[in-house]
């Protein structure tokens, strides 16, 4: 997937259904292993029905990657505009998204989302915990409807960083991060969704 920022176009830097199918593979070829020796040792019915049981969690995760790789067979790869990604304080972000559908395809709802992200791992004895909030700071939606192959979507926003929000800090176990969000739910399939990552700097926007 492509973006534009100022008329420069790069790669997209988001999660990819393929890493859900390589993870899904290994964790079936894992638990299969429990299996195997349940059913070749005297370990017995108990390792048997344990490796059976991750085996299909395992299958319930390829499934969804493939489904997840079947909504963008359907949508296809949408062209999105940036006006930039680095930012200030009370800055605005002009975005823009076109796209002509390769096939037929029925979206319920789009929608592009400006979020504040919160992250932060908490460490307890030997358990690290990681907790994330997502603050919604604006939102755009269009309504669903059908669309036909070779039709045409074109939308653009004015989204703003808030003058008086907090910007983009990293620290050890914290994040404060801004992501823009755009995302199209599909019936009966999981929704195609495209993340963008925001750097907004500890400036004042004049």
């Amino acid at each position: 997937m492509s973006y534009q920022i100022l008329g420069k176009s790069g790669q997209m830097n988001t999660s990819r259904p393929g890493c859900l199918l390589g993870f899904a593979l290994f964790w079936i070829g894992f638990s299969s292993i429990f299996v195997f020796i349940g059913l070749t040792t005297e370990a017995g019915i108990v390792f048997t029905l344990f490796g059976l049981l991750f085996v299909a969690i395992g299958l319930a995760m390829l499934l969804y990657a493939l489904m997840a790789y079947f909504t963008r067979f359907k949508v296809g790869k949408p062209n999105f505009v940036l006006s930039q990604t680095t930012l200030r304080v009370g800055d605005h972000l002009a975005f823009s998204v076109s796209h002509t559908f390769p096939r037929s395809v029925d979206i319920t709802r789009m929608r592009t989302d400006l979020i504040f992200r919160e992250k932060a791992t908490y460490q307890q004895g030997t358990d690290t915990t990681t907790v994330t909030h997502n603050h919604l700071i604006q939102s755009f939606e269009e309504p669903g409807r059908q669309f036909q192959g070779g039709q045409l979507f074109s939308q653009s926003y004015d989204f703003l960083i808030p003058p008086d929000s907090m910007h983009t800090l990293k620290v050890r176990r914290n994040e404060l991060t801004w992501h823009l969000k755009f995302e199209a739910e599909i019936p009966k399939l999981p929704n195609f969704i495209e993340e963008f990552e925001l750097n907004v700097v500890p400036e004042i926007a004049l």
